[in-house]
């Protein structure tokens, strides 16, 4: 047992605490490849550790699991001897029926005998009543009848005195035949009765004696039980230990990656909208500035017509006084004076033509109108504003805490949600996927790798009847990973949650590194 603490404290000490990356934010932009860099050697340091520590931890493991087949062997006698007192138990129970059932066929041959005896006696005493009647005064009938203890002895003595004659002799021979078999039977159902008695009290005590064996092959099985409940409930040997510090390492990496995409993504988004935002803004001054030169081109239009206008009134004026003039000269004339005259003096040119009104300036060209937002596709569910959501609909059946120790830990890492079985299994949060498959005591069980504003969280989802996610894919918040299932080390359909602040690391007595579920809730 303290190898076994031992161990689970030594995984405990292995811890990727190294994953953490602190206050650095992947989406800030002061974090730099250099600084990732340095935390991912981190994570190579760990694992370096836990190489180192694998000769130590090993030995313990197979400490555990030599005293596990110590128990197995045990065990295995146990049964051997419980087979053997069972066949055994088995024979005795034949046996004594066999010789009940001789004793009832004894008791049988017995009464037969008795009844026979009685028949013959009624005739031997029609014989002897005869026989005193015709002649038999010589007999002394006194002596023979009160000298007897019985009616056997009463034939007896008469048989051996001679006082029977031999035409009675047969008789009296099949009734002392049949006296004979009597006490035989008699005997034998004494002797068998006896025996059914011996045999009876030895069954009793083979019947304890299985009693006994079965009691200390169920200590020694539920002994075995506890045993690799608390092994079993390690989760990991070093190997997968092993194997999870490179998962957890390559999620953590992809996580980083892909968010740095994301951001990249996300800049290259802004980019492009502030570009158009300037174009925008380019082409409304370009247009504002084509209004302006084109309102200042109609103006001055507007003043050259007017000017024209005011021209062409003064050469009116002037033609008008011109004309009057004229006609004043042409009255003191004479006709031909005034006829020279007005075939010399040319007629007015006819008024220019106003000028056409300026065109209205053209309206501002509307702006260019922004691009529309994208929306999710309906297989990826939209993400709550919270860090962790509730990862199954369901009865909250057991807490994260302090626990009772009959499953082979104190201290309960995570929370069980109870449901029907196929019940749909979320993604709590965005991450990457570590492990995703049958693993011990969790049975079907997933864990991803989250990074939340530059720090690392595990979450865990044990127990579960299906598994529809891969180690290495990214999963959104709210999409399904699995259903809820019965399989690992359960006593009913229900989903083990845990969220990790940094790296999984298992402990069967403390909090170790978990956090309660709900407070995100």
């Amino acid at each position: 047992m303290s190898a076994l603490i031992n161990w689970k404290r030594t995984i405990s000490t292995l811890t990727l605490s190294a994953l953490l990356l602190g206050s650095h934010s992947v989406a800030d932009a002061s974090t730099t490849i250099k600084e990732k860099q340095e935390q991912q050697k981190k994570v190579q340091d760990q694992r370096k550790n836990v190489k180192d520590n694998q000769a130590n931890t090993s030995s313990k493991i197979q400490e555990n699991n030599q005293e596990i087949s110590k128990v197995q062997e045990e065990v295995n006698k146990m049964d051997a001897q419980l087979q053997d007192i069972i066949y055994d138990v088995a024979a005795k129970r034949q046996e004594i029926k066999r010789t009940e059932m001789k004793i009832e066929d004894l008791e049988a041959d017995i009464k037969a005998y008795q009844k026979k005896m009685e028949a013959q006696e009624a005739m031997m005493r029609e014989r002897m009543a005869t026989m005193q009647i015709n002649g038999g005064g010589s007999i002394n009938w006194a002596e023979f009848i009160f000298g007897s203890k019985n009616f056997s002895d009463l034939i007896t003595r008469m048989i051996t005195a001679g006082t029977i004659q031999r035409s009675d002799q047969e008789l009296f021979d099949d009734y002392e035949a049949t006296r004979q078999s009597l006490q035989q039977a008699q005997a034998a159902l004494k002797e068998q009765r006896a025996s059914l008695l011996a045999q009876q009290k030895a069954l009793e005590a083979r019947q304890a004696d299985l009693e006994k064996k079965m009691k200390q092959r169920e200590a020694r099985i539920k002994e075995l039980e506890e045993k690799n409940i608390e092994f079993e409930t390690q989760i990991f040997d070093l190997q997968e230990i092993e194997a999870t510090l490179i998962a957890q390492e390559e999620a953590i990496a992809a996580e980083i990656e892909a968010q740095r995409r994301e951001e990249e993504e996300a800049r290259r988004r802004a980019e492009e909208a502030a570009r158009q935002e300037a174009a925008r803004k380019a082409e409304e001054a370009r247009l504002a500035e084509e209004a302006k030169a084109e309102a200042a081109r109609q103006e001055a239009a507007r003043q050259e017509a007017a000017r024209q206008e005011a021209a062409r009134a003064e050469a009116a004026r002037q033609a008008a006084a011109q004309q009057k003039q004229n006609n004043s000269n042409s009255t003191q004339s004479s006709t031909s004076s005034n006829q020279t005259t007005q075939n010399a003096t040319p007629a007015p040119k006819p008024a220019a033509p106003a000028p056409k009104p300026a065109a209205p300036a053209p309206k501002p060209a509307a702006p260019a109108p922004k691009p529309a937002p994208s929306t999710p596709t309906a297989s990826t569910p939209a993400p709550s504003g919270a860090m962790f959501i509730q990862p199954a609909a369901g009865r909250y059946t057991q807490g994260w805490g302090p626990a009772s120790g009959q499953f082979g830990y104190t201290f309960h890492n995570g929370v069980d949600i109870a449901g029907p079985v196929g019940t749909p299994i979320r993604a709590s949060a965005t991450g990457t996927v570590i492990r995703a498959g049958w693993g011990g005591a969790y049975g079907n069980h997933v864990m991803i790798a989250h990074v939340i504003n530059g720090q690392v969280w595990t979450t865990v989802y044990a127990h579960l009847n299906s598994v529809s996610v891969s180690a290495g894919q990214r999963v959104t918040q709210g999409s399904n990973i699995g259903t809820l299932g019965n399989t690992g080390n359960s006593s009913g359909p229900h989903l083990h949650f845990e969220i990790h602040r940094g790296s999984y690391s298992y402990s069967s007595s403390s909090a170790g590194n978990t956090v309660n579920p709900r407070q995100f809730f």
